[in-house]
């Protein structure tokens, strides 16, 4: 069916869920991000003011997020689950099911039951599918080689998460298994032999404890947990190699003794062990990470002064230092400015890497990266009621700051698979948000970043997976108690590499609808890459074209 047909999707009414679990997926690939989290700096001092909510009236179900899954990373497939919007929505029923089908053969469901949930025990398990098998055409040519490719995905992830209560501390089990099953389907030169042939097949799992003290009474708080996780291929890098593992062993603990009502002591610290079996060219390393900090706070002001320090073993310079200081002031009550000196060294595992993208070099182990200082400081305004703008600034020095390129042969040929290189580069920031609501109505927000990265070396720019500029804008009606409509556009611009060129900018817009019919029964739907733009996720790479998804929503 030719992409233009799609554009009937347009036209059709949306008829659709209201019960919406907001970030069970993330919308990926849409904005290629930094594959590390993001807390976006004004989030910790800012609420939006209180508004007088006009005659439309807040839904009656209540909500919970027992049941919504951890976000997933960004991948080639536009698939977002049933939920729609950011707040985390769920009833109280002990389980729910959805499923939902578009073009491409994307396809997402997501299941998850609660089979305790007394005041000592709760045990949950979620499931959640993902998969796409649909056709996508290059934006790059090479001589005598395809213009279009299938690309193929599968996923499955089942977790299960277990916590009892005791008179003076929690504890907790989680476990889980992921399988993913893909095809590189990424540009390569024709003849070249390697990867790019085979599909391939990852296979992780994870499980971890935890204890944490619940008497907010006591002289002394703590948490402790204790994490095993496994990262496996099937295939290595050239053709005919055997795929490696990698062996992830965690711990963390933090202890937090107050001084007074205003002020406390607190000492984090952490341990990580990375290994590998069948790869000869890694060998394990590890890290002790202590963070020890005094905080202070009223009702306008809020600081936390600390250092963290980084013993690695194996791996590089042994004593790595950087500052962790943060402080908020709410100047008056609708002005608000915070600034923050950060830092500290990150492991880059397969495990974390991967939440960027999962067509890397699978015989590779990325850089490690330190950063000596990341310095942001910001200001937020309420003077309108319910209207909120923020401006922030920062600087970030790094030391091999990963950035993703493609992988070559030593002859310059693509082989249709990306590398994380450590690069020490600096980096400028700026970033502008503004949000407003009214009531449950209307809502609307809208941001927009600038981050330009520099080489230490000749002042180079090195933005090819880091945008120099991003932003979004979103709005939401809910017209009816059952209804809710949204509309959103994001950009991402000035992607680039040095010699390697650079890929065009994502213009995406998208339109969504859900609709309850029953407080347990409801329906779904959206359009993506409304525009029908063509853009790479990753140099080589083709996104989707305009794609659509339609689904139903049980609770039970």
């Amino acid at each position: 069916m030719k992409r233009f047909s799609f554009l009937t999707i347009l036209i059709v009414p949306f008829v659709l869920s209201a019960q919406e679990r907001a970030d069970s997926l993330r919308r990926e690939v849409t904005i290629e991000k930094d594959f590390t989290p993001i807390v976006r700096d004004a989030s910790k001092i800012n609420t939006l003011p209180e508004v007088e909510a006009p005659t439309v009236t807040r839904q009656s179900i209540q909500y919970s997020d027992w049941t919504v899954p951890a976000p997933l990373e960004a991948r080639a497939v536009l698939l977002p689950p049933g939920g729609f919007g950011d707040p985390v929505r769920e009833n109280l029923k002990r389980g729910y099911f959805d499923f939902g089908l578009g073009n491409y053969w994307n396809m997402a469901g997501n299941a998850g039951y609660r089979i305790l949930q007394s005041e000592k025990d709760q045990l949950g398990v979620w499931w959640q599918h993902r998969s796409t098998c649909g056709t996508v055409d290059y934006n790059q040519q090479l001589p005598g080689y395809e213009t279009s490719r299938t690309m193929r995905q599968l996923e499955e992830r089942v977790v299960a998460d277990y916590r009892h209560t005791f008179e003076k501390l929690d504890l907790g089990i989680r476990g889980g298994y992921r399988y993913n099953s893909f095809n590189y389907y990424g540009l390569r030169f024709p003849g070249v032999q390697g990867i790019a042939s085979p599909g391939q097949e990852i296979n992780r799992f994870f499980l971890k404890s935890q204890i944490a003290s619940n008497n907010p009474e006591a002289q002394l708080h703590y948490r402790a947990s204790l994490a095993y996780h496994r990262y496996g291929y099937r295939r290595g890098y050239l053709q005919g190699d055997k795929g490696a593992a990698e062996n992830w062993v965690e711990a963390d603990f933090a202890l937090t003794a107050p001084i007074d009502k205003s002020s406390d002591i607190t000492v984090d610290g952490a341990f990580d062990y990375i290994g590998y079996s069948q790869l000869p060219s890694a060998s394990g390393y590890g890290m002790l990470s202590l963070n020890p900090r005094y905080s202070w706070r009223n009702d306008r002001v809020s600081l936390s002064a600390g250092v963290r320090a980084d013993i690695s073993f194996n791996d590089g310079t042994i004593f790595r230092f950087a500052p962790d200081v943060r402080f908020d002031w709410t100047i008056v009550p609708n002005l608000q400015f915070y600034t923050w000196l950060t830092g500290g060294k990150q492991l880059n595992t397969w495990h974390r890497v991967s939440a960027y993208t999962l067509y890397f070099n699978p015989s590779a182990v990325a850089d490690n990266s330190y950063i000596p200082l990341d310095a942001r400081l910001g200001l937020r305004v309420n003077a309108l009621r319910g209207f909120s703008i923020g401006l922030s600034g920062g600087y970030e020095i790094g030391k091999r700051v990963l950035f993703l390129i493609p992988e070559q042969t030593d002859d310059a040929q693509l082989t249709g698979v990306s590398r994380f290189w450590g690069i020490d580069a600096y980096a400028f920031k700026a970033g502008l948000d503004l949000a407003y609501r009214y009531g449950s109505l209307w809502e609307a927000s809208a941001r927009v970043d600038y981050c330009r990265w520099t080489t230490t070396g000749g002042g180079q720019v090195v933005s090819y997976n880091r945008p120099q500029w991003q932003g979004e804008m979103k709005v939401r009606y809910n017209p009816l108690q059952k209804l809710s409509l949204e509309a959103g556009y994001q950009f991402a611009a000035v992607r680039r590499y040095g010699a390697l060129g650079s890929l065009s900018d994502m213009h995406l817009v998208h339109v969504k609808a859900s609709y309850a019919f029953t407080p347990w029964f409801s329906l779904y739907g959206l359009t993506d890459n409304v525009l029908n733009r063509k853009y790479d996720i990753a140099y080589g790479m083709p996104a989707q074209g305009i794609n659509f998804l339609f689904g139903v929503d049980f609770k039970f």
